[in-house]
């Protein structure tokens, strides 16, 4: 496999947050980003002679945005904006009329420090977990016109990475997190109340992870980051958690995805960013970790790079977005 970049695209400020989803009601993917200036914009691949990133709807003015989220908070079609900003709040922030539009803002009392989208309750909406630098989790769920705590819980350590665990066996999803205890927790919700049902410890600082299918179980596995470097590959096993294999990356890892980016195969991928602009291609042979592919996007010196993929141009093939700096990468994967 082969990755080169196809296109770069250069922005006035630097890019914060970085995601990628449909949200216009289209037939393919768009790219969802903040910028340092506090703005969140929605864009649009447009294909032609020269590529351009067309904008659909921005929304202008925020707070510096701390951490980005997508999904379905209000019910509807489309997913929904969930931000956290340096002025310790999370806002809903939805797209109508081609205009992004803040539908409710609530107050948190101290800084967000991670926010998770997803179902944790079973229903047709999904629910909002923000973690804030008081160790706390918040789980809110909308209610007619606004948000509404459902849960809140003290953990031991502030969490600043935490994704959705599914399972093709439950309506819900769990949630997954780590800290610099070096632990790995699992978390649901029920009866009003987040509770802990796993943890592991992996030692380190536990400071990223993300989910998806790999090893083709019935359940999300984990991919966690450790002390910067350390990459492991767990799955939830009939004893609870299990280290499937690991790695060590050449440089600090500052993003981490899992997915799959073409539709003929059913083979997942690990796209790891490093903060050095390299992204590289993992695959697990039921064994280890397998590099497959890998790039380096920037020349100049770098310490952070954010990485996200999906299906950009509607082909049905999936295309990697890299940020570094103020500049937008698009790399495509070639068999």
């Amino acid at each position: 496999m082969n990755l080169g970049v196809i296109s770069d695209f250069i922005f006035k400020e630097a890019i914060t947050s970085l995601e990628v989803a449909t949200i216009d009601d289209s037939d393919r993917c768009n790219l969802v980003l903040s910028t340092i200036e506090g703005d969140v914009r929605i864009l649009k691949l447009e294909s032609g002679k020269k590529m351009k990133l067309t904008q659909v709807a921005k929304a202008s003015g925020l707070p510096p945005v701390l951490t980005l989220a997508i999904g379905s908070v209000m019910g509807g079609d489309m997913p929904d904006l969930v931000v956290g900003g340096l002025d310790n709040t999370i806002r809903v922030i939805s797209l109508s009329d081609g205009s992004l539009t803040v539908k409710d803002t609530t107050q948190l009392g101290t800084l967000p420090t991670a926010v998770c989208v997803t179902n944790v309750v079973g229903d047709e909406a999904s629910e909002i977990v923000v973690a804030t630098n008081d160790r706390a989790l918040r789980c809110y769920g909308w209610f007619d016109v606004c948000l509404d705590k459902l849960a809140h819980k003290v953990v031991d350590r502030p969490v600043f990475s935490m994704q959705p665990l599914r399972s093709k066996d439950l309506p819900y999803s769990r949630l997954v997190f780590g800290d610099d205890s070096g632990h790995l927790y699992v978390y649901q919700y029920a009866d009003d109340r987040l509770h802990e049902i796993s943890r592991m410890g992996l030692g380190g600082d536990v400071h990223l992870v993300a989910t998806g299918n790999i090893t083709g179980g019935r359940s999300d596995n984990i991919i966690t980051v450790s002390d910067g470097v350390n990459l492991s590959l767990l799955a939830i096993g009939q004893n609870g958690l299990e280290v499937r294999a690991g790695m060590k990356a050449p440089s600090p890892i500052t993003s981490v995805r899992i997915g799959r980016l073409h539709k003929d195969s059913e083979q997942a991928h690990i796209m790891v960013g490093l903060g050095d602009s390299t992204v590289i291609l993992l695959s697990y042979d039921g064994h280890q970790l397998v590099q497959d592919a890998s790039i380096k996007t920037n020349k100049k010196r770098s310490a952070e790079s954010l990485a996200a993929f999906g299906d950009l141009n509607g082909d049905g093939e999936a295309e990697i977005v890299q940020a570094v700096g103020n500049t937008i990468s698009l790399i495509t994967a070639t068999k």
